[in-house]
């Protein structure tokens, strides 16, 4: 199956010389989540770049307050190591008015020695006359590209050099945003109909460091096929592993990526989710593994949240269940599950056992599941017989004085589904009344495993 691969550039560098700034300026507006979808905003650290029609994704490293790690040297170290190891390039961040300092010949030897293609830019200089200031950073062994990150000077230019040099693949091939099909109705007789036609499901295998996700993959395939430790970090690279069951092929990612053994766990972390938005680029349906043993935390819904947010079937693995006490803690992980991760309501959760093989082939026709009901469609006229029902018991609430009213529905796309609402006065419908739609759609039609968005449009 073709996919399209993102490329990851990562901006390394000590603090303070600007690679907030020039993250930014790269990745513009499309840093914050500013659609109309729910759930839970993604980590900062992640943009995408979008330029000509093409999009790289960016990855800010810095951030490590020298106060709070111990040694400075090292920190900045272990940073960039991780940074480079995950990147297809790496843009090397210096202070263009401040000149080199030893920690620049540090990171410009590790950047060196990794072989990785890297560009150095000396940031700061604001107008033309200050690129004479680029001699003194010749020492370095890179011919350093001048520019203003905070005035924009230069930008342009390093955006089109980073897009010859990593050839990134057309906005519309990145499987981030649904995918238009053509509006079929469904059968007469029939309320709703699934335009799947079968062919493999791709599974991104997704989670925190150390949940057993190369264990899981290996359980499934029913061989060691991807190498296991207890070290987060142990799987070097995205795997593609092929497997057949019960005549549905799969393709399944494994997706930890992560290459260091440091104890520095919330690079770590921020790096999964970085490994995990690759792995869903390309993926229809996602297993998101947690460790049953610890609660679920923070990173393990920014994580969920990942899946969610891009319209990807959803599956919750509680792994290692083979470590819960008993059956009373069991139900307090289930609770608290569901409690840290309300925006996935509709997703099943699952407890498995890699090491033991509980569980883990029941997933498979989850995944089959889930991949069928991202493909299902509700016809027109049933929609609106449905939404009729559905305003007159619960119309929109005033807002300023005004009600809005929905006129019509509409189901144009699948992969997620996605249901279109003409109203009078949309932007005043408030989320609470977006959640009740999705709430009743899914109690009519199912449409579990997958997230469903319902948005509204101004009447024409």
């Amino acid at each position: 199956m073709s996919r399209a691969v993102v490329p990851i550039v990562a901006l390394v560098g000590r603090p303070n010389v600007g690679k907030s700034t020039l993250f930014n300026r790269l990745v513009g507006k499309r840093a914050a989540l500013v659609d109309d979808r729910p759930g839970v905003t993604r980590d900062r650290l992640f943009g995408e770049m979008h330029h000509a029609g093409k999009v790289v994704r960016v990855v800010d490293t810095g951030g490590y307050d020298p106060s709070n790690e111990g040694d400075f040297t090292a920190m900045i170290r272990d940073q960039a190591h991780l940074a480079i190891d995950e990147a297809d390039l790496v843009i090397f961040v210096l202070d263009g008015q401040a000149g080199l300092v030893p920690i620049d010949s540090e990171i410009a030897s590790i950047l060196r020695k990794s072989g990785k293609p890297t560009l150095a830019v000396a940031n700061k200089l604001d107008v033309v006359e200050h690129d004479g200031r680029l001699s003194d950073l010749f020492g370095l062994g890179f011919e350093p590209i001048g520019l203003s990150a905070e005035h924009g000077r230069g930008v342009g230019d390093l955006a089109e050099l980073l897009v010859e040099m990593l050839d990134p693949p057309d906005v519309n091939l990145v499987s981030q945003q649904p995918l238009p099909v053509a509006a079929e109705e469904p059968t007469p007789g029939h309320a709703t109909s699934v335009e799947w036609q079968g062919g493999p499901i791709r599974v991104a295998v997704i989670g925190r460091p150390n949940a057993g996700k190369s264990s899981l993959v290996n359980q499934l395939l029913g061989e060691k096929r991807v190498l296991e430790s207890e070290i987060p970090g142990t799987t070097r690279d995205a795997i593609d592993a092929e497997l057949e069951y019960e005549g549905q092929e799969f393709v399944l990612v494994d997706t930890a990526g992560l290459r260091r053994k440091r104890s520095i766990a919330d690079r770590l972390e921020h790096f999964a989710v970085m490994s995990a938005v690759r792995g869903l680029d390309s993926a229809d349906v996602a297993l998101v593994v947690m460790d049953a043993s610890v609660p679920v935390s923070e990173q393990d819904a920014k994580v969920v949240a990942l899946a969610h947010e891009r319209g990807k079937g959803v599956i919750l693995v509680a792994n290692k269940w083979d470590l819960i006490p008993g059956e009373e803690a069991g139900r307090e992980y289930v609770e608290l599950a569901r409690i840290r991760l309300p925006f996935v309501d509709y997703a099943p959760l699952r407890r498995t056992s890699a090491r033991t093989g509980h569980g883990v082939q029941r997933l498979l026709g989850l995944v089959v599941q889930a991949q069928r009901e991202r493909h299902r469609r509700v016809s027109t006229s049933e929609l609106n017989r449905f939404f009729k029902e559905v305003v007159d018991i619960h119309p929109p609430p005033v807002s300023r004085g005004k009600r809005p009213r929905l006129f019509y529905v509409s189901q144009p796309l699948v992969r997620p589904p996605t249901f279109i609402c003409a109203a009078s006065h949309a932007d005043e419908i408030p989320p609470s009344y977006r959640r009740y739609l999705i709430n009743t759609i899914r109690e009519r039609y199912g449409y579990s495993a997958t997230p469903i968005w319902v948005k509204f449009r101004g009447r024409k």
